[in-house]
């Protein structure tokens, strides 16, 4: 509960494993010897500000995840919901199941996801209608156009998204049901500025990386290793996982 105001986190965990070249759910990985989705469930779990739990599965899995969350022993309620079509349905069936004031929505495959991010998105919102997670970008940026035989240098501050993102969840889910129907904008916290919504940004951690390739799956070891303040091994788990 944050300032009495309970928080219901949603922790999307639909997805799939084509661009990490493998047929099951990237979620699921092993991560450190124990499924990807285990440590964002955790920290979830762990954080003061987070009053309840909702995963959302697919309909194929729905047995498995049930069986993983039971015998993890979460301290706060949890609940699972039958995720859609796509990312924005999953989301939309989410929060029409959500009666607290307000909610965190966060990708599964970003399982190093930590605390100070969970916190500063939810005081955000004493501030701003949304809240989005996000790193500066370190490289530069150019906007090139057909005409342009060079390259325009963006010299204003650009970030790079990461999740959670928070709202109020009436906001939120008033901006789903005005744009159902436009399968354009895929992200929440656009959703909100398109209907003028002010949404703020704030800090977010370079281990909270998201598993889309192999490539991820080593940083996000790398980085594993670090917050445990451990020696990362030669041999990386995920090289097992997909035989190489």
């Amino acid at each position: 509960m944050y300032k009495r105001k309970r928080v219901t986190a949603v922790i999307l965990a639909g997805g799939n494993g084509s661009r990490m070249g493998i047929s099951e759910n990237k979620v699921y990985l092993s991560l450190g010897k124990r499924p990807a989705i285990l440590y964002a469930l955790e920290t979830f779990d762990q954080h003061p500000y987070v009053d309840e739990l909702v995963f959302v599965t697919k309909k194929e899995e729905w047995k498995s995840a049930e069986a993983l969350l039971r015998a993890e022993k979460l301290k706060k309620p949890w609940r699972l919901v039958l995720g859609g079509d796509s990312r924005k349905a999953s989301v939309r069936n989410a929060i029409a199941t959500v009666h607290n004031e307000i909610v965190l929505v966060h990708d599964g495959a970003r399982p190093l996801v930590q605390g100070d991010s969970i916190g500063a998105c939810v005081e955000a919102l004493d501030r701003y209608d949304g809240a989005v997670v996000a790193i500066p970008m370190e490289e530069e940026v150019y906007r090139v156009s057909k005409k342009q035989e060079a390259p325009k240098r963006l010299t204003q501050t650009r970030y790079a998204a990461q999740t959670p993102q928070g709202f109020y969840t009436k906001t939120l889910r008033e901006c789903h049901l005005r744009h159902r129907e436009n399968a354009n904008i895929t992200d929440d916290s656009c959703l909100l500025e398109l209907e003028g919504y002010k949404v703020g940004i704030v800090k977010g951690e370079l281990c909270n990386v998201k598993l889309t390739t192999p490539m991820d799956l080593s940083i996000a070891t790398a980085y594993l290793s670090k917050l445990n303040n451990v020696e990362i091994e030669e041999t990386l788990e995920y090289l097992n996982v997909l035989n190489f």
